[in-house]
């Protein structure tokens, strides 16, 4: 509830005048040049914790060469998903299907499956193991795909914290889990090798698969670098000066 700046009486919804009910002062004039003034330095304190966010955000993506060479590391491995991941070739009576395996690839497959009996088949006497190290393979890829949204959400988020590692931890676990997914796909490749199946499906790992792990692992050691670089931001009287530098040599 409104008071009057003067007087302090609480202000109803029914006090339409201009004027307060008991002092007669008018509220939208009264002491108007300190209220400017003080909506004026609340106004320049906003705008200096503003522009020293921004001057935080601007070093955390490009304040140091390592750091404007993370953005193009961190990026390869998204790419890194186009690639070959695995191979697979089915030939049944009538059917003969060569596959190369990559994010669209397998996407595109996983819409045309049948996706309750994908998740039925871990439970199979026959390819059930063999199922179980197919899925997991699967899983793994598409965990390490989505670490780079998450990468990016926590950059976003925490770049403030210049020496945070956690840019680093979660490039590590992508890139574990495309080794591991290349691991699990081998062991799917054996086991259907040693089944009834053999003649009919073939596979295994693909170079991509290996390259997309060791983009994943640069990353993470980029991001280990650049959070135990010291942290140096340029006061804003050097970055002033630079510019007129720059100026004075354009002249």
């Amino acid at each position: 509830m409104a008071k009057c700046p003067k007087c302090g009486v609480k202000l109803h919804i029914w006090n339409v005048k201009a004027e307060c009910p008991k002092c007669g002062v008018n509220i939208a004039n009264y002491d108007w040049e300190n209220r400017l003034e003080q909506d004026s330095i609340a106004a320049e304190a906003a705008f200096a914790k503003l522009h020293e966010t921004m001057r935080k955000f601007k070093f955390s993506f490009v304040g140091t060469k390592l750091r404007i060479a993370r953005i193009p590391i961190s990026v390869l491995p998204l790419f890194s998903f186009l690639l070959p991941l695995g191979t697979l070739a089915v030939s049944l009576p009538f059917v003969e299907e060569k596959f190369t395996l990559n994010a669209i690839a397998i996407v595109m497959n996983i819409l045309n499956f049948d996706i309750m009996g994908i998740f039925k088949a871990p439970s199979s006497e026959i390819i059930g193991d063999a199922a179980l190290m197919f899925m997991l393979s699967l899983l793994l890829v598409v965990l390490s795909a989505l670490s780079l949204l998450v990468s990016l959400v926590f950059l976003l988020l925490n770049f403030k914290k210049f020496n945070s590692k956690g840019l680093f931890m979660t490039n590590l676990i992508a890139s574990i889990m495309m080794f591991a997914s290349a691991f699990c796909f081998n062991n799917f490749s054996s086991m259907m090798e040693a089944s009834t199946l053999a003649d009919a499906i073939s596979c295994g790992p693909s170079w991509g698969v290996f390259v997309s792990g060791a983009l994943f692992l640069a990353s993470s050691i980029t991001n280990l670098i650049v959070s135990l670089q010291p942290v140096n931001i340029p006061p804003e009287e050097t970055e002033e000066k630079t510019e007129e530098e720059k100026e004075t040599a354009n002249v």
